[in-house]
């Protein structure tokens, strides 16, 4: 052990080198991890036409035929058909399929009745004549046909009208229906956001952070801890230099002045002390050796540790995904390059540094220690769906 902290001493280029080979270890694995991700061989689609969901390979999500309806799915941005359908100009090749719902799931209240129940016979005559009519329109020019059919629908609405008490009946069964429908769709919807619920609860219980992003991220916490303490143990370091005696010429050294009562040092500070040498007397001596020099190493290579903190940081988001973001680790990254310039501007700048950048290089650390912890520790809460309200009719708004 101590002929490697020697060469390690002698030769700090292989401390790089391992450095390097790591943070290329690491990008080599999170660009094959992203590379090597399985895309999904079927996915879940629904009807345009019944609204009923079926599974269709990955490929096949926007071209597919509809088990329940026998309808094509596959549309364009604009709305219309991807392909050609021979179908719609054939009409031997179309038979009837019904598309609705099955007699079980059908409610008990949910009744329709004929035309012929509701209007007279008059009336009813002239329904059928109006379809007759309005089938049998042909357009003077055929570019202005849909605005021609609607003065010729308006024409045969105010010649063909409905007398007062078949109207009556027509509004009052309208009413009945929509009353019928928005029951109906109220209790679809909310039996789907019951489904969704199930769905979010069951992917939040299998959704976890995955052990190495919280190894990453504890790492990050005691890189940053590590600063701290090496800022605070360099500026005790520099007060016992300056309040060492100074040596005069000729290799006299002036005696000590008596301390008095006010400097006498409080016995809760030499105690405290005294514990601590206790504590390091309890560990092997070649553990505190070893622990001497990283920590003589990592005082003089500050720049190296800021660097591998804010990779490591970095490397935990990544890692993480877009899924597992959060706020607190972006401030993180923010708070770790920000320290990072403060440490260069500090050694470019190797002049008299002034007091202030010392104060703000270790208000940054501490700060970036605290939400580093705050990071490592915090876990992600799950958010509820929000839940499908339903919609209301024209006729209550």
């Amino acid at each position: 052990m101590e002929a490697f902290n020697q060469l390690i001493l002698e030769y700090p280029q292989f401390m790089y080198g391992g450095a390097g080979a790591t943070v290329f270890m690491a990008g080599g694995a999170l660009i094959y991890k992203i590379a090597t991700r399985k895309k999904p061989t079927h996915v879940n689609v629904n009807c345009w036409f019944c609204n009923q969901d079926s599974v269709v390979p990955y490929g096949n999500r926007n071209c597919w035929d509809c088990p329940n309806c026998e309808q094509y799915n596959g549309f364009q941005e604009n709305g219309d058909y991807n392909k050609p359908i021979p179908a719609q100009f054939s009409e031997h090749l179309n038979h009837g399929v019904s598309a609705g719902v099955p007699l079980p799931e059908t409610p008990k209240t949910l009744q329709w009745v004929n035309c012929q129940m509701l209007l007279c016979k008059k009336c009813n005559n002239n329904q059928s004549v109006k379809i007759k009519q309005l089938a049998s329109f042909i357009p003077r020019e055929d570019e202005n046909y849909d605005e021609e059919i609607e003065v010729y629908k308006h024409h045969v609405e105010q010649t063909y009208k409905l007398c007062r008490p078949c109207q009556t009946a027509v509004e009052y069964y309208i009413k009945h229906q929509n009353r019928q429908l928005r029951a109906v769709l109220f209790s679809h919807q909310l039996r789907r956001s019951r489904d969704c619920d199930k769905a979010f609860v069951k992917s939040s219980y299998s959704f976890g952070t995955p052990v190495g992003v919280i190894l990453l991220r504890v790492m990050a916490f005691l890189t940053c801890a590590f600063l701290v303490a090496t800022a605070l143990y360099g500026s005790g370091d520099q007060t016992a230099s300056a309040g060492a005696p100074q040596t005069l010429s000729g290799g006299i050294i002036p005696p000590k002045p008596a301390p008095s009562n006010k400097s006498t040092p409080k016995n809760g500070s030499s105690e405290a002390g005294q514990v601590f040498q206790d504590l390091l007397e309890l560990l092997p001596e070649e553990a505190v050796e070893n622990a001497k020099l990283v920590w003589q190493y990592g005082r003089n290579h500050q720049m190296a540790v800021v660097s591998i903190g804010l990779l490591t940081c970095i490397t935990g988001v990544c890692l993480g995904g877009p899924v597992r973001l959060r706020r607190i680790d972006a401030v993180a990254s923010v708070l770790w390059f920000l320290v990072l310039c403060l440490y260069l501007v500090e050694r470019y700048l190797k002049a008299d540094v002034s007091s202030w950048l010392d104060t703000v290089k270790l208000g940054t650390t501490s700060l970036c220690c605290l939400v580093g912890f705050a990071a490592a520790v915090a876990t992600r809460k799950s958010m509820g769906p929000r839940r499908a309200r339903g919609r209301r009719s024209e006729s209550e708004q």
